[in-house]
């Protein structure tokens, strides 16, 4: 484990970091919407930025996995299929401890538990903004953001998505063209030198 946070603790921060990029953007274009009083315009802004946030999480870790590829292939590295997902687990513990303290302040009677998940749920409506639209949606006349476990639920997607692109990665499948790498150039065959008679 040790190995693992030295090796990929640096790309778990810019995962993080990723994250609150595309969760200030969704939630300015939440709060456009908000002013505009249109609520589909603010599911339609959401959705967009949930997907940018996924599509983001899916090249970097993507790439990640193609970066193993060769090392993989020459079994100079195990193939360790659930990589991404650490490295997204690693990055969503602060959205794990937001959670854990919402879900205290709704279901324990401490006046403590309700201050700080109080806290907890503004902070999480700022770095998972590019949910905040879609959880203003009521179900049975019950917002979203009230119920304490979406905000476990809405970790999910990033998990998935690094997991299977990782697997992507280093298997080199693509679902579409976007996704170019090259390789370092240490790690490229060497070309073959042309014989003197050929």
């Amino acid at each position: 484990m040790k190995s693992f946070l030295k090796e990929h603790s640096y790309d778990a921060v810019k995962m993080f970091l990723n994250q609150f990029a595309t969760a200030i953007f969704g939630f300015v274009l939440a709060l456009a919407a908000v002013k505009a009083n249109n609520p589909t315009l603010r599911n339609i802004t959401s959705a967009f930025a949930v997907l940018f946030y996924l599509f983001l999480l899916y090249t970097m870790t993507w790439d990640l996995g193609f970066r193993d590829k060769i090392s993989v292939e020459k079994g100079r590295k195990p193939f360790r299929p659930f990589t991404g997902f650490f490295i997204s687990l690693i990055a969503n513990i602060p959205n794990f401890i937001l959670a854990l303290f919402i879900m205290l302040a709704s279901l324990a009677d401490v006046s403590a538990f309700s201050k700080i998940g109080g806290v907890c749920g503004m902070i999480a409506v700022v770095i998972e903004g590019m949910y905040t639209g879609l959880l203003a949606n009521r179900v049975n006349d019950v917002p979203l953001h009230s119920l304490w476990w979406m905000f476990f639920l809405i970790i999910l997607p990033a998990l998935i998505v690094s997991t299977v692109a990782y697997i992507l990665g280093v298997k080199d499948k693509k679902f579409t063209g976007l996704f170019k790498f090259q390789y370092p150039e240490s790690d490229r065959e060497p070309k073959r030198k042309k014989k003197d008679d050929e």
